[in-house]
């Protein structure tokens, strides 16, 4: 018995005190929770229905609708009416009750309604004229850490609100976690053949079911939600948990350091052009920053009364020694007589056009800051022909540097700039 009592570990007050505080904090907690009626609840909104099918079919086609129309107003509508946070929720309770059953349902619940979610979104992608993606659809091709936190904390929030029988809670539990708008995406990118779409789409995706799942299970945990059999819980499930969490935030972090990349590659360019054109009466016209591996390719087009001769190296200098990372950069300069105009009408936005063949055209003259006769292209989307006017204020060597920057933005589509005619100067 000497042995064995000095092989046991005295608890020290403190510990004890921690330990009577958690206890009394999850007896708190847990007090007035009905585990039957919350597990019942869950689970029947979890399967499969009709009105899940219904619905599905219907947030579906709203969410393609409003990511092809750029509009977020249709697109928080489809996130409103999305089913598929049921099945979510009551695959991370099935998970903290072991309930191998319920779990099945849950997930078929899920493959049947993804799968009917991307039908609905491919075929109305082939149907639509619309083949360009919108700034609502690019938003959730690129997922980060960012979106593992938001997923996280929208499980915990789902879960909760299940519990506690807080209903209105759900509401901005879907407008955070967007679920079924990524699936829509990817719909999308299937349609078009656009595959990085429909990858980067299907990445958030699944990081949004998989944190929401985890998280309800491990809020559930919390509330006392475990399996008959187990009265206690055991230290894997918490670890197995976390490695999931660990695998997923790998990639997003990554993600997001690239994305920062981007806006500090922004922000010191913009700086950078400042400086190297002081005096010049200067503005930057068209600014792309690309995160690529370890380094980062930025474009920039100037627009100002006078070249400078040696800018495109000091902005490389420059850069390489604010970033610290590899750069590529490409200072192409167009001399106009007022800069500040060619800016402004770079960031003058035009209303979408009736006809939904012109996009490609339309995001062609938005992006040209210079008076235009024209902009035609052709029925794929692959070339293009800026007619600039006689007005435009550019000789041959700019309309030659804006060529280049324009086929730098517009990846994939051979940009031609034609000059304007001029007029034979009398002899």
């Amino acid at each position: 018995m000497e042995g064995y009592e000095t092989g046991m570990t005295a608890e020290t007050p403190a510990a004890a005190q921690t330990r009577n505080l958690l206890r009394r904090l999850l007896v708190s907690a847990r007090r007035g929770v009905d585990h039957a009626e919350a597990a019942q609840a869950v689970y029947e909104n979890g399967g499969l229905s009709g009105r899940y099918l219904m619905m599905t079919v219907i947030s579906a086609a709203i969410a393609a609708l409003g990511l092809m129309l750029s509009s977020p107003a249709v697109v928080i509508g489809a996130m409103l009416v999305s089913p598929m946070m049921g099945p979510i929720v009551a695959l991370g309770f099935s998970l903290a009750l072991l309930d191998w059953n319920e779990l099945k349902q849950s997930l078929t619940a899920l493959g049947v309604g993804v799968g009917l979610a991307l039908f609905v979104a491919i075929l109305l992608t082939l149907l639509s004229p619309l083949k360009e993606p919108t700034a609502e659809i690019l938003a959730r091709t690129r997922p980060n850490f960012f979106d593992l936190l938001i997923a996280v904390f929208s499980g915990v929030a789902g879960a909760y609100a299940v519990i506690r029988q807080r209903g209105e809670t759900i509401i901005g539990v879907a407008i955070a976690t967007a679920l079924m708008p990524p699936v829509a995406t990817v719909g999308f990118g299937l349609g078009t053949g656009d595959l990085s779409i429909a990858a980067g789409a299907f990445f958030l995706f699944m990081t949004n079911l998989v944190a929401i799942a985890l998280a309800a299970t491990v809020t559930a945990g919390f509330y006392g939600f475990r399996p008959r059999l187990l009265e206690r819980p055991k230290p894997w499930r918490g670890v197995a948990v976390m490695v999931v969490f660990v695998l997923l935030a790998v990639p997003l972090a990554l993600s997001l350091r690239s994305i920062a990349l981007e806006s500090r590659a922004t922000a010191e360019t913009r700086l950078a052009v400042e400086d190297i054109f002081a005096g010049a009466e200067s503005r930057i016209t068209l600014l792309d920053a690309r995160s690529e591996g370890k380094g980062v390719t930025v474009s920039t087009l100037v627009s100002t009364r006078k070249l400078m001769a040696d800018a495109q190296a000091r902005l490389q200098e420059r850069l390489t020694a604010a970033l610290h990372v590899p750069v590529t950069a490409t200072l192409d300069q167009i001399v106009v007589a007022d800069p500040q105009a060619a800016a402004r009408a770079v960031q003058t936005s035009q209303a979408s056009a009736p006809d939904p063949a012109a996009a490609l055209r339309n995001r062609l003259a938005d992006a040209v800051p210079f008076a235009t006769d024209a902009v035609m292209t052709d029925a794929e989307g692959r070339r293009a022909i800026v007619l600039l006017r006689p007005d435009a204020g550019l000789d041959l060597d700019s309309a030659y540097a804006l060529e280049a920057a324009l086929r730098t933005r517009f990846d994939g589509v051979d940009v031609w700039v034609t000059p304007p005619v001029q007029e034979p100067k009398a002899v």
